[in-house]
């Protein structure tokens, strides 16, 4: 699924909508998509929840009516879906710190919250794109599944060794890691899937001593530095192969081997 152009048009149908009554089940299915994982992805995209922009944008529109024009302050609530005088003012003061009677009396310049253009809004997310980019390299190309018996500890490995990123979703009912993923990119990019998965499956189970993966890296030089400059000195030294290309292996905490080669 195209996240971005989802959740966009989601925020499109929201914004000519506002006025009627809105929810979170009714909005993933115009997507054809869970309610959870709309919400999970809308939160992710737009730094807010579904509901928290609704109130928003509606709380400003609300502001614009009663500065703007001589509407009822009950008309202008009732519009944008408050049902008495009482939980509007409530909202709208919490909101625009003003209650709506001393914002239409004194003219004041009143809270906006602005609608949100997805891609713009991606473009701002700069500490995890700084983040991205000290590596300095970049996987191509991977795929692999990954045994451990302490996913926990073999998830930190990846973050503070490699400048992975990854989660646990699954676990035991003492807590353990059952399943996760480690990824080359932040979990919040690979989730629109505007690039091929590029991370490796982990699974509870006993650690394979041998090559687990083989991955086309663009860097190998950068991996190499990087790596070392954490700490982690179980790398071999970046060597030339026969075909021309350049490659490294690197031995996990759990005695894995990853080959990268460029």
């Amino acid at each position: 699924m195209d996240w971005v152009s989802s959740i966009q048009k989601t925020i499109d149908y929201i914004e000519d909508n506002l006025e009627v009554e809105l929810d979170s089940e009714m909005l993933a299915t115009k997507v054809y998509t869970s309610s959870y994982y709309f919400q999970r992805m809308f939160a992710i995209m737009c730094d807010c929840t579904v509901g928290e922009y609704i109130r928003n944008r509606r709380l400003t529109l609300a502001g614009f009516d009663l500065v703007s024009n001589d509407s009822n302050i009950l008309d202008i609530a009732i519009k944008y879906g408050y049902e008495s005088n009482e939980s509007f003012t409530r909202a709208f003061t919490r909101f625009h710190g003003v209650t709506p009677s001393a914002a239409r009396k004194n003219q004041q310049s009143l809270n906006i919250f602005s609608r949100i253009s997805v891609k713009s809004n991606l473009s701002g997310g700069k500490t995890i794109m700084s983040d991205f980019s000290e590596r300095g390299y970049v996987v191509k190309e991977t795929g692999a599944v990954y045994y451990t018996q302490d996913m926990d500890k073999t998830l930190n490995w990846f973050r503070d060794v490699l400048g992975w990123y990854g989660q646990i979703d699954a676990k035991d009912d003492n807590g353990g890691g059952v399943y996760g993923c480690v990824n080359n990119i932040p979990i919040e990019i690979e989730a629109l899937h505007i690039a091929p998965f590029t991370g490796i499956h982990m699974f509870r189970g006993e650690p394979l001593k041998i090559m687990v993966a083989f991955m086309l890296v663009q860097g190998v030089e950068q991996l190499y530095a990087f790596v070392k400059k954490n700490g982690w000195n179980q790398i071999t030294e970046v060597k030339t192969e026969p075909w021309g290309g350049k490659s490294c292996e690197v031995f996990t905490i759990d005695g894995s081997i990853l080959k990268f080669f460029e």
